[in-house]
């Protein structure tokens, strides 16, 4: 499996080519209620990119999974212990410094998959930066894993996706992350939604994106319906996002994307 840390340098020379694809997990360390580990926002796209890369060498394509970035942009979640917090601009310097490093050996084709959604404004700008630094030759993609599966979240799941609820417990469990106990509840979601400004519905783009001071104690930390999680209903979600990513793999060496 190609794993860019647990190559030596000289398989790692050998498997680089033009047309690899280089995939990279970013997420976060903070609170995912009373059920979920700390590090489950990296834990899934870590393992999400690690089944991509099983699936693509199967099917003839050269993709390497780079090491997660564990943290990220977690203030709204600094009122509940074990919650590591990094800056704007170290957080986007070290990405791009990254990300610049990866495209020294020759990769010119990058796949950013994000798993907590602070990261994302972000991401999307060390992107733009990045290709904007280099030349046209470049590509960077960025996304989260619940932007390639609105549709089926809302096809599966009881209650909207949030945090630490009844999709990313399903995800967890599906994936094989530690889910300390099963039928936790979770409270009501403390930000304003409504379908006009800032729809939950994934298939539909929100108009507008509201900031607020978050970063106070919430209990239990976990929202919506976590009770209702499954296995079966965190596969469905597991097994689209990894084919949808192996699509997207396939049209970006093709040059479609």
């Amino acid at each position: 499996m190609p794993l860019w840390d647990l190559m030596t340098w000289k398989e790692f020379e050998s498997f680089i080519d033009n047309s690899t694809v280089a995939v990279l997990p970013v997420g976060s360390v903070e609170q995912h209620g009373p059920h979920l580990p700390l590090g489950l926002d990296y834990l899934i796209v870590d393992e999400l990119c690690r089944r991509l890369v099983v699936r693509a060498e199967g099917e003839g394509l050269k993709v390497v999974k780079l090491p997660p970035i564990p943290y990220g942009l977690s203030a709204m979640w600094l009122g509940n212990p074990g919650t590591i917090d990094i800056s704007s601009n170290s957080f986007i310097n070290y990405v791009y410094d990254v990300l610049k490093s990866v495209v020294r050996w020759g990769i010119t084709k990058l796949v950013v998959l994000n798993g907590h959604a602070g990261n994302s404004d972000a991401l999307r700008l060390v992107a733009s930066n990045l290709v904007k630094d280099l030349s046209s030759n470049y590509v960077v993609v960025v996304t989260s894993w619940w932007e390639l599966v609105g549709d089926v979240i809302n096809e599966v799941f009881e209650s909207k996706f949030f945090h630490a609820d009844e999709v990313e417990t399903s995800v967890a469990l599906a994936l094989g992350v530690r889910v300390v106990e099963v039928g936790v509840k979770g409270s009501e979601i403390f930000r304003r939604y409504d379908d006009f400004w800032h729809s939950l519905d994934l298939s539909r783009r929100p108009k507008i994106y509201v900031y607020r001071f978050e970063g106070v104690r919430r209990e239990p930390g976990s929202f919506g319906t976590p009770e209702k999680a499954s296995y079966e209903k965190g596969l469905k979600v597991v097994n689209t996002v990894v084919d949808r990513l192996l699509k997207l793999i396939k049209e970006l060496v093709e040059g479609k994307v």
